[in-house]
């Protein structure tokens, strides 16, 4: 496989000419200038934007795992352990839990105990230690429904529901989306179970970040969103639901952006909601977004800007927040992305190799399969001068996959 089989935009010239369309009818479809349509096809020019993406996606009629190429990502050594998981997943997920498996189930203090260390782990984007947790722990969570006394029943169906939800986000962002859609599902019937502020808005950010990856689906994401927020907006008083509400404001920005509208009510709101955790009750419910906070928000607000292609702005807002403020390995790698996205859409490719090198320390299973980095890297490998394609920059192509190994 060559590195020019790897860019998105020569993906979409191999799919137009499948669907016997010219480049002209794509840029009437998308809006786009025939020229940018050119640009992109021979790697002129980077997809650095998921509007771009699902505007080249939803007219060409495929999803965008068939823009990026994320299946190379099931392949990849790495992360290999949480993409054996998956099979056993399914399973699970479609038989509620009732499967062949004689493990004593641990206790709900156990389960509760094992979703927070494994939140943790998805948080850092360490999959292939997550991976073979999953299954056991969602198993043990169904059991729990099944057969909790009434006293516990309750309990039960948080930890089901905190369970599923991070089984959503892990699927997703390993590129499982219809399976992750499912077990969204399931975080949706235990918080209807139970009722509570929290677990539905975590259920119902998780369907909203996976109706991300379908050109078509934005306004569904926005109203999946700010309904749920509207919904539960009066009950939001302990740290869990200020999170989780929080975070459905975040998700709204970034919909907003994409679609092209402006995402600063939800960021304000966002930040407002972040100011009151210093005052907050404890806890009443399992399912919480421990990642929200005014660092985050401040992330946020870079990936607002960079999907509306204000390179200046994500620039300007970097260094008012330390990536050491970030609650996470994940988050932090996406801190240095959205930089060295920035850079690169100023050209300024030396300093957008420093930033994703030091993303790709923090997080390395994610961001080596991160369609915008291999994107970008690839780009650069075509583009940049000849003292940075024979050093680090060559050298990071390699791991992440665009070029020939």
């Amino acid at each position: 496989m060559t590195a020019e089989d790897l860019f998105i935009g020569q993906r979409v010239k191999e799919i137009r000419k499948r669907r016997g369309i010219t480049q002209q009818v794509l840029a009437d479809r998308t809006g786009l200038s025939r020229g940018a349509i050119a640009k992109y096809e021979s790697g002129e020019r980077p997809v650095d934007s998921r509007r771009t993406l699902l505007t080249l996606a939803g007219a060409l009629g495929v999803t965008l795992g068939d823009l990026t190429g994320h299946e190379h990502d099931k392949f990849d050594p790495s992360t290999a352990g949480f993409h054996t998981a998956v099979p056993d997943l399914e399973t699970i997920l479609w038989a509620q839990g009732n499967v062949t498996d004689t493990r004593p189930p641990r206790t709900l203090d156990q389960l509760a105990a094992d979703a927070q260390r494994a939140t943790k782990l998805r948080n850092d984007c360490d999959y292939a230690t997550l991976g073979p947790m999953l299954g056991p722990m969602l198993t043990d969570a169904y059991r729990h429904v099944r057969d909790a006394e009434r006293e516990h029943a309750e309990r039960a169906w948080d930890v089901l529901g905190t369970v599923a939800y991070g089984v959503a986000s892990a699927l997703r962002a390993r590129g499982y989306h219809a399976l992750a859609w499912t077990a969204a599902q399931e975080a949706e019937r235990a918080a209807n179970q139970i009722g509570a502020a929290a677990p539905l808005a975590a259920a119902a950010f998780s369907r909203g970040q996976i109706m991300l990856s379908r050109p078509g689906a934005l306004p569904a994401a926005l109203a999946t969103t700010m309904g749920t927020a509207e919904r539960i907006a009066a009950e939001v008083r302990t740290i869990g639901e200020i999170e989780t509400y929080g975070m459905l404001h975040l998700q709204a920005s970034i919909v907003t952006a994409i679609m092209g509208t402006d995402p600063e009510p939800h960021l304000v709101e966002a930040a407002e909601q972040a100011v009151r955790l210093a005052d907050a009750k404890p806890n009443t419910s399992v399912a919480r977004n421990e990642s929200f906070g005014p660092a985050n928000v401040a992330l946020w607000r870079m990936s607002a800007a960079m999907e509306r292609r204000e390179p200046g702005r994500v620039l300007a807002l970097a260094p008012t927040l330390s990536a050491a403020d970030l609650p996470s390995e994940g988050r932090r790698a996406q801190y240095f992305v959205e930089i060295g996205k920035a850079h690169a859409m100023r050209k300024n490719y030396r300093d957008s190799l420093y930033a994703l090198l030091r993303a790709e320390h923090a997080a390395p299973q994610h961001v080596r399969t991160m369609p915008p980095v291999r994107e970008l890297v690839g780009h650069m490998m075509r583009t940049a001068k000849r003292d940075l394609t024979t050093g680090d920059l060559g050298k990071l192509a390699h791991r992440v996959g665009v070029v020939p190994a």
